[in-house]
């Protein structure tokens, strides 16, 4: 790159002479540029090192490179006109110095322009492959058309831009032109036969992006997703690595954000202990939790490749942990757990939860789901735990199935428990969980994975849902602000068609529901509801310092009352009466919610 810079300053200084006399050099100016040439030379070798151009890749030519460059070669001319003319006083033209050096200067620009056009692509012909709209005609989408210009390899043609903005509509980007908005974004992908839309919109606020996606998977096309801006921003973006659209992204809202600056110091140096271990919400808790210096982590569960699997992520951040194989319906296991880790808090997340499935064994739901989160409950009191936190429901929210009438019994018991001031306890209630093991999402994959059909129970049937990630910030902050007896919901949005969520996911797939993949409806199963609550109607709400988690309050019930009725449970359970437990769960639930009702009025 040097040598080829020097070359051309060579050729700017014979074309700047030659120039100035319009082709007729006066012998004596012959003679004198001669003697001028090995300091021309030197001046621009040192400009141009000092000023690091031959480290500056080509391909990447910018306006501040353009500037460094004017800089360095007007540097060097002058050192040439002081030297030259005022030093050694030798009857040179100093028009032809000016020349010279603006010659120079647009050769070496222009040089690298032309190799960066070269390399886009921007001067070869239009290469074939998928037709490609791109959404977002600002910085990012800049880079996607100029990659895809560069890598042909890739196989993607850049034909449109689609943007809101009115003020960018009609002008050439990167050699594109921004030819449509949101309105009109159909007919645009039918004129210009679009085979693929990619949405460069990394920084755009969640409501945005869902948008555009929803707008872009109703043209039929395949819909794909830059990465995040950073790497945008980095140049670091591989278009091998763009992303499908994630179902999350469609969800209509922004993600909660959470602070967990003060519960980092809430855990940090604390012995915490998670029930569930080895679950969706227990390992990412864990995972999370194991950046936030504990001084031990105890994962306590009842499947050991689960426990396994969590430790090998584990094993990659520094807490201290240990594994620990356990059931929660095991009482006396419990008590010898909390007795050696004797943890300051706990996070119980184990619970079976699978609404149809323990329709058909409602004794399983009571032995995991109350007698176990009682086992627990005690077992913390024992040893004077600070803080237990419960992860509910909104399926426990005038319960219609077995599990969600365990999930509020279980809630009833933690806070009942809270009246002998042992350990504070705090119920966290919120919606379905995205991507969990066992929800509808991964349900919905596998199905067009293997061509369908996709089962949806009613085209009408709607549910809140959460990221993982978004369940576990919030629970983890919990333990720091939630105070005892208290029962904290979180604000999740606007509910989500699950016929809709179906869609998606097909579309997502390159392919049309109802053609490609056919969408069949089952009919709602057995303890499913239409439409989930997150609060009823007597609970009192109320505001927290968490701009969306509210609380509801609720008439509690005493222990010694709540724990007869348990134990009538547990018996009917242990005998194996299914309908017995069904009918004296539902009777317990039903027995409170009436004195609730009429504290209420």
């Amino acid at each position: 790159m040097l040598a080829a810079d020097m070359v051309w300053v060579n050729v700017g200084w014979v074309a700047g002479l030659w120039g100035r006399f319009e082709g007729t050099v006066p012998p004596e100016m012959r003679a004198v540029w001669v003697l001028l040439l090995p300091w021309v030379n030197l001046v621009h070798l040192v400009a141009l090192l000092a000023f690091g151009f031959h480290r500056r890749p080509w391909q990447y030519t910018g306006t501040a490179d353009v500037l460094r460059l004017g800089a360095g070669v007007g540097s060097a001319s002058v050192a040439v006109w002081l030297v030259g003319i005022q030093a050694l006083s030798l009857p040179y033209s100093r028009g032809a110095i000016i020349l010279s050096s603006l010659v120079t200067f647009f050769l070496v620009v222009g040089n690298r322009v032309l190799a960066r056009l070269i390399v886009a692509g921007e001067l070869r012909p239009q290469q074939k492959g998928s037709r490609v709209l791109v959404v977002g005609a600002g910085e990012a989408g800049r880079m996607v058309v100029q990659e895809f210009r560069r890598r042909p390899d890739l196989g993607c043609v850049p034909v449109a831009f689609a943007d809101d903005d009115l003020e960018k509509r009609g002008m050439v980007i990167a050699g594109v032109r921004v030819v449509t908005g949101r309105d009109e974004l159909a007919s645009a992908v039918a004129e210009r036969r679009v085979d693929e839309i990619i949405i460069a919109l990394p920084s755009a606020p969640r409501k945005v992006i869902g948008e555009w996606a929803r707008l872009s998977n109703q043209t039929g096309v395949r819909v794909k997703m830059i990465p995040g801006v950073l790497e945008i921003i980095d140049g670091r973006v591989d278009l091998n690595d763009v992303r499908a659209i994630r179902p999350e992204d469609l969800l209509g809202r922004e993600p909660i954000d959470v602070s967990l600056a003060e519960p980092a110091e809430h855990i940090r140096g604390q012995t915490v202990l998670v029930t569930g271990a080895g679950g969706s919400i227990g390992s990412e808790l864990c995972r999370q939790m194991s950046r936030m210096e504990p001084k031990l982590l105890v994962l306590v569960g009842n499947e050991e490749n689960q426990l396994h699997d969590l430790c090998s992520d584990l094993c990659l951040e520094t807490a201290p942990h240990e594994l620990v194989l356990g059931d929660v319906k095991d009482e006396r296991r419990m008590n010898q757990i909390f007795a050696r880790f004797r943890p300051d808090l706990v996070f119980h997340a184990a619970a079976h939860k699978h609404v149809p499935i323990l329709e058909s064994s409602p004794e399983e739901a009571v032995k995991n789901n109350v007698m176990g989160t009682r086992n627990v409950a005690l077992a913390a009191m024992a040893v004077k735990t600070k803080t237990l936190v419960y992860v509910s429901t909104d399926k426990a929210v005038e319960a219609s199935s077995v599990m969600g009438a365990s999930k509020r019994l279980g809630e009833m018991i933690v806070q009942s428990l809270n009246a002998f001031r042992e350990t504070a306890f705090v119920v966290v209630r919120f919606g379905n969980v995205l991507g969990s093991r066992g929800s509808v999402l991964p349900l919905f994959q596998k199905q067009v994975a293997r061509g369908g059909p996709v089962t949806v129970t009613d085209p009408e049937v709607t549910r809140y849902f959460m990221t993982i990630e978004e369940a576990c910030q919030l629970l983890i902050r919990t333990a720091a602000v939630g105070r005892a007896g208290e029962v904290l919901v979180l604000d999740m949005g606007t509910p989500v068609k699950i016929l809709e969520l179906a869609q998606n996911v097909i579309r997502l797939a390159g392919k049309e529901p109802g053609t490609d993949v056919p969408i069949v409806f089952t009919g709602l199963r057995p303890g499913e509801k239409m439409h989930e609550e997150l609060l009823t109607g007597y609970e009192q709400v109320s505001a927290t310092s968490e701009e969306r988690i509210f609380m509801a309050v609720q008439r509690v019930v005493p222990w010694t009352t709540l724990s007869r009725g348990i134990e009538k449970l547990a018996g009917l359970a242990e005998a194996g009466d299914g309908d017995g437990v069904r009918a004296g769960l539902f009777s317990l639930i039903a027995s409170v919610q009436a004195g609730q009702e009429a504290t209420a009025e």
